[in-house]
């Protein structure tokens, strides 16, 4: 099978690149593309791949303009970091979708969902792709409102270390060491916290680039983290998102 990946960041690129021949060894990528003006290029020289990977904003430009030039009729899944509004409209027009940072399973699933919708599958729709780029961008949390006794203090994302749960509470530890809960799961917190900062490393913890202090590996192909301040507990990268976690601090 033949795909196409477009993505502008390399190591996000070469990452999903690295799944994909994981979870397929027959699948051969025919290119790699960051921009509009190549992927235009692309286009006009080459047959149309089997599947696509589209990261929805390249870095001169969004894929709509690649649409208004090029009749796309590969199926595409989508690479994004849109709400979930955006995501269910996404579903309604049978296009598939996996939000960033994604690992393998998440993919596996995608591809599952291509393998079983292949012989139904539509081009995209511009006309609501653009809409909802329009309507609901993704613009990183930036703040959190936490209560304290009686009283309500804002705070910055850029002054919290990690985020973990706890025994069904969800606690923001700051770089000064004080500990908030606030009141979002981890799952919420991935879609809404800026990836190039944060990055969640399992299931329960979501950490800033500014607390890793140190890497060391782990039994099973994990990884453990020193944080700062100091956690409780391990901070363990899970298999599944070790290869990422370390693309990601590569960037």
């Amino acid at each position: 099978m033949n795909v196409l990946i477009f993505e502008d960041e390399n190591p996000t690129a070469r990452h999903l690149s690295n799944l994909l021949s994981k979870i397929d060894k027959s699948i051969n990528i025919v290119g790699t593309i960051g921009t509009v003006a190549a992927g235009i290029k692309w286009y006009n020289k080459n047959q149309m791949p089997d599947l696509i990977f589209q990261d929805i904003i390249l870095s001169d430009g969004n894929c709509f303009e690649i649409f208004d030039v090029i009749e796309v009729t590969a199926p595409v899944i989508f690479t994004t970091a849109f709400s979930e509004y955006a995501i269910k409209s996404f579903e309604v027009n049978s296009i598939d979708y996996i939000i960033k940072p994604y690992d393998i399973k998440d993919l596996k699933s995608a591809l599952d969902k291509f393998s079983r919708l292949k012989g139904v599958f539509h081009p995209p729709e511009k006309k609501l792709l653009e809409d909802i780029l329009i309507k609901k961008t993704f613009i990183p949390k930036k703040r959190f409102l936490v209560k304290i006794g009686d009283n309500f203090l804002p705070i910055s994302s850029d002054d919290i270390a990690y985020l973990s749960s706890e025994q069904g509470l969800t606690f923001a530890t700051l770089f000064n060491k004080e500990k908030h809960i606030v009141n979002y799961s981890i799952v919420d917190l991935a879609g809404q916290m800026d990836s190039s900062i944060f990055f969640q490393i399992n299931r329960k913890m979501i950490v800033n680039i500014k607390s890793v202090k140190k890497i060391s590996s782990w039994f099973n192909s994990r990884l453990n983290l020193t944080l700062t301040p100091p956690q409780q507990g391990d901070a363990v990268v899970s298999r599944e998102r070790s290869g990422s976690f370390k693309e990601w601090l590569d960037l």
